[in-house]
């Protein structure tokens, strides 16, 4: 057997033939394949592991149980019907709210007999006690109901859309005074001719807008149109009869009938075509 040795870091020594062969039955390998393994010493246990293994656990926290005091309607197990009678009748005179009397206020203490905290109080009669109320609760003065009085509105014309209403502080202005009567028609017409209104220096330096022309026109009615509006056009049947005594008003209308039944084209069966041949 050519046996060749390769220098390992086990010591294994090896063959060129394969190393299957048969196995004895008492496991006992050849020397060939068995392992040389050195022994390895013993190395002591580092200092930190006894110290984690220790804080590593949890703690356990002893919790000492409170005993419970029980009150007097508190019971281990659940009340019974008994109980709750009891409980009912006490609540009900005991868990009422308590109604305190109140303290009548300390009589002021009163220096001499002769200052008014001494003197007595006067005992009236019920008719005497009813009269003293209807006096107090008359009034001192009596005045008469207050009506207000009807203004009209202030002059706010809204001129341009979409904006609050201008409020004009001179407006309305107060009319001039007219007399009642006059003597004759010439002062009246003196009156008339000489009546000046006042004019603000604010109304000398304003403009009119187109807006405001347009308003200050009178209205025409009927409105006129924005576009010439088209002829209505009548139905046949509602075309009056022409100026002549031809026709009666049946007689036109059946004239009229006549001329729309006519108007229409005709719609002929296609078996007439081969009849009219024949």
């Amino acid at each position: 057997m050519n046996t060749e040795t390769y220098g390992t870091h086990l010591g294994k020594t090896k063959s060129s033939e394969p190393s299957i062969g048969p196995i004895d039955s008492g496991h006992n390998f050849a020397e060939q394949e068995a392992l040389i393994l050195k022994p390895k010493a013993l190395e002591p246990l580092p200092s930190w592991l006894a110290w984690c293994d220790r804080n590593s656990k949890p703690v356990k926290r002893v919790q000492p149980r409170e005993i419970r005091i029980l009150t007097p309607w508190q019971k281990n197990g659940p009340m019974t019907i008994r109980d709750w009678k009891h409980f009912g009748a006490w609540a009900s005179f005991r868990a009422r709210p308590k109604n305190p009397k109140l303290k009548r206020p300390a009589k002021p203490f009163c220096a001499a007999k002769y200052l008014p905290c001494a003197l007595r109080k006067r005992q009236l009669d019920e008719e005497e006690l009813r009269e003293r109320i209807l006096m107090l609760a008359k009034p001192r003065k009596i005045t008469e109901k207050y009506n207000t009085p009807d203004q009209p509105p202030a002059y706010s014309p809204a001129i341009p859309w979409g904006k609050p209403p201008h409020r004009d502080p001179g407006r309305p202005f107060n009319p001039p005074y007219v007399p009642d009567c006059f003597p004759t028609d010439e002062l009246e017409a003196d009156f008339w001719a000489q009546l000046r209104f006042p004019v603000r220096q604010a109304a000398l330096l304003g403009k009119t807008t187109p807006r405001i022309q347009s308003l200050a026109k009178p209205r025409v009615y009927p409105p006129t149109p924005h576009c010439p509006v088209p002829e209505k056009v009548l139905h046949p049947l509602d075309v009056p009869p022409p100026p002549r005594r031809k026709f009666t008003n049946r007689g036109w209308r059946m004239h009229q009938i006549r001329l729309l039944y006519l108007s229409k084209p005709v719609f002929r069966n296609e078996m007439s075509f081969f009849y009219r041949q024949m």
